[in-house]
């Protein structure tokens, strides 16, 4: 698929409900893919499960999903949230060209 994503995601996460949030992957070339998160709330070794909602580029129509655990996260005085991410798997279709979510068209 290339040589490697970067990832951008806003969630919600709390001890009782869990966390829920979108996910937006960029490659090297600037072809997004679209997925929305789930699991429990955001703490090292915790479960996360994301779904493929779709792209742009070589991504449209992209659907799946994966699921990975944190391995520790560190949370910043201003809310930000990083850590890093384990046992990262799952399963990616590539279908036909649709437009991305926000009604963003594929490139």
């Amino acid at each position: 698929m290339g040589v490697g994503f970067r990832a951008k995601a806003i969630g919600f996460s709390d001890n009782l409900g869990g966390m829920q949030g979108r996910c937006v992957w960029t490659d090297e070339r600037g072809d997004k893919v679209y997925s929305e998160l789930k699991g429990e709330w955001v703490g090292a070794g915790n479960s996360i499960v994301g779904t493929f909602l779709g792209g742009t580029g070589r991504f449209a129509g992209i659907t799946g999903e994966y699921s990975f655990q944190w391995k520790y996260v560190v949370e910043s005085e201003d809310g930000a949230v990083s850590g890093r991410a384990v046992n990262l798997q799952g399963r990616a279709r590539f279908g036909s060209t649709a437009a991305a979510p926000g009604g963003e068209q594929s490139k």
